[in-house]
Order: structure tokens, then sequence, then C-alpha cells
């Protein structure tokens, strides 16, 4: 069949094969470019909670695993 078909044609489809890939691998770069963006936007949130992390262990601001405050004191002694 291939040597039916005229030199213009050939390259025709040849044209069409590379612009096909080419439209290809630029899909394939833009999900690459995106999937590194949210990367680095999840790299610069595990940094900022950390960083919040250490700030809470620092100043002792860490709260009772149940989220229930313990007063150990007469209630008027918070006054």
């Amino acid at each position: 069949m291939d040597n039916e078909l005229t030199m213009e044609q050939k390259e025709r489809r040849i044209r069409l094969a590379f612009d096909r890939a080419r439209k290809d691998i630029a899909v394939i770069m833009a999900k690459i470019e995106v999937k590194r963006e949210e990367l680095a936007t999840l790299e610069a949130q595990m940094a900022a909670a950390s960083r919040n992390d250490a700030n809470d262990l620092a100043y002792g601001n860490i709260p009772p695993s149940s989220g229930n405050v313990y007063m150990t004191g007469h209630p008027s002694d918070y006054r």
C-alpha cells in the first residue's frame, strides 16, 4: 500500500504522525509541570506545618490529645 502513495502523501502522513507525537509530548509535559507545582505547594505546606509544630513545642502550646482543657485549681483562681 505504501508503494501506491505519492511522496507528498507519505510526507503528509509522516508530518501528521510527528504533529500528533509533539502534541502528546506537550500534554505530558504540562501534566509534569502541574505535578511539580503541586509538589512544591505540598512541600511548602509541610515546611510551614513543621515550623508551626516546632513553635508549639518551643512555647508549650501543645493541646491535650482529647481536645479537652483540664484545670487543676479552683475556678476562682482563674479570674
